[in-house]
């Protein structure tokens, strides 16, 4: 076990992809603030903007991804809204779960998995060293993703205000579990149907919200048959991803509950799917 966690660990920093993504979001984070500012300087984008912020409650009408960070009055900026704003907004998601596509399904399509999945003694093994990686994955992009974002606020010529520590430590460590359920998800999804293309698909409408759209429509429905409150998104590591923020404490239980009931089922199918089923 410990061997196959080490193999997917040195595999995933060897991957082009795990480096070219954190690039490619820390620039993105770096300029985000510069590109903000000067948005809000123009009176019809900023009229447009408040007008896509008061529809936001609506799925159906925001499929795609919209992120702002709000200023403080002084011009700063609070340090969990500039993180949480991604995070809500599935930017965060998104990218996690595109590398987890790439990851997941790369020792398949080389075949590689030949070499080493017929040695193994249980193949559930292979999920949890691909489920460890993910976590380390993720930690990193958190990391990487809070010190380009802060840099980003810097050269914007604003600064950051720090929330209390208790309340950081809270809302990082939802955070970071939705998200790394998130990527267990894409993970399990990606070792049952082994299809890269198929798993990219799925990881970008659940991040660009094609699936909430859906789930609106569900609870409409779901709403004529007698169930008033119905609301499918918030039963969903997605959609809890997209609650959770800073005044998020009375959803805290109900969130980590979803999110190992979502973690428990998807990796305990995957390993049995990966159990039953030939490895090519």
């Amino acid at each position: 076990m410990l061997n196959m966690i080490r193999m997917e660990l040195y595999r995933m920093v060897r991957m082009k992809s795990f480096w070219v993504i954190l690039f490619i979001v820390a620039v993105i984070n770096v300029i985000t603030v510069s590109l903000d500012d000067a948005m809000m300087s123009d009176p019809e984008l900023r009229q447009a903007i408040e007008a896509a912020e008061s529809q936001k409650d609506n799925a159906a009408a925001n499929i795609g991804m919209s992120i702002s960070m709000k200023q403080n009055e002084d011009g700063s900026y609070s340090f969990l809204e500039t993180i949480t704003s991604a995070a809500k907004g599935m930017l965060v998601a998104l990218f996690i779960g595109i590398f987890t596509v790439i990851f997941a399904t790369a020792d398949f399509n080389t075949g590689y998995i030949k070499n080493y999945g017929g040695a193994v003694k249980h193949r559930w093994h292979m999920v949890c060293a691909k489920a460890t990686a993910v976590i380390v994955y993720t930690a990193l992009f958190f990391a990487m993703f809070i010190l380009s974002t802060s840099l980003g606020v810097y050269i914007g010529g604003h600064k950051i205000v720090m929330d209390p520590a208790g309340k950081i430590v809270e809302v990082l460590c939802i955070q970071g579990l939705l998200h790394v359920v998130f990527g267990w998800i894409i993970m399990s999804i990606c070792l049952i149907i082994r299809s890269n293309l198929i798993s990219m698909i799925i990881t970008c409408c659940i991040s660009l919200h094609v699936f909430a759209a859906l789930y609106e429509l569900a609870d409409k429905g779901l709403k004529k048959l007698g169930w008033k409150d119905a609301s499918i998104l918030k039963y969903t590591v997605s959609g809890r991803i997209m609650q959770y923020g800073i005044d998020s404490r009375e959803i805290l239980g109900s969130t980590v509950v979803v999110a190992v009931i979502f973690a428990v089922v998807f990796c305990l199918g995957s390993s049995l799917w990966l159990t039953k089923k030939d490895l090519v």
